[in-house]
């Protein structure tokens, strides 16, 4: 839109600009100029995205790293999503994708458990088996075992309950969600003051 005062135009008309030049006083005139984008480079793409899809799994996982890096985000004044995005920002695989062996969904000194043996049924039965590992510092009988299902295909998420460190193993039914051949497995340890143990991935 224009305005016109003493024969000079002020504003847009069509394709142009008209203002006035506050030394001279005279009229001038520009073409507007053509939207002009800002593309982003091959690798600024693959940051945005990488990025989304950080941003995409910290949600569907927030039930284990409340868990598994409360302890952690207080040390580092963060909150735990803030937190577990930070500490997965370059966990993808060369071409981009999300390289889910090295999520990291706790952090901390507890001591891990040593995994013996995985049996998943074709009926969703999972079965764990694993050493407790005793004798290791920050190793006690009634740490909490965490296991954690993640299937990437879906996004369905499932926060098996608690097992002791002392049982030396895991029995329990998957949700059939939580089913497909692209499900990662995850565990973590868990002590009576919400110390936890780095993140165990199992497969």
């Amino acid at each position: 839109m224009a305005t016109q005062e003493n024969n000079l135009v002020r504003g847009s008309i069509g394709g142009w600009i008209y203002s006035v030049d506050p030394v001279t006083k005279k009229q001038v005139i520009r073409r507007k100029p053509k939207k002009v984008r800002n593309p982003q480079t091959p690798a600024q793409e693959s940051h945005r995205a990488a990025f989304i899809d950080i941003v995409r799994l910290s949600s569907r996982m927030t039930e284990a790293h409340l868990l598994g890096l409360h302890r952690h985000a207080q040390r580092m004044k963060l909150r735990t999503y803030a937190d577990f995005r930070h500490l997965n920002r370059d966990c993808f695989t060369p071409d981009g994708q999300i390289d889910y062996p090295r999520i990291v969904l706790s952090r901390g000194p507890v001591a891990p458990v040593l995994v013996r043996q995985l049996q998943l049924g074709d009926d969703g039965r999972l079965l764990l088996a694993f050493e407790p590992c005793l004798g290791q510092p920050d190793a006690a009988p009634d740490d909490e075992l965490y296991l954690f299902v993640y299937d990437a295909a879906s996004g369905a998420a499932f926060l098996a309950p608690p097992v002791r460190r002392s049982a030396g193993a895991l029995n329990l039914q998957l949700p059939d969600e939580c089913a497909g051949a692209r499900r990662h497995i995850y565990a973590f340890l868990r002590d009576r003051k919400g110390r936890t143990s780095d993140t165990i991935y199992i497969r």
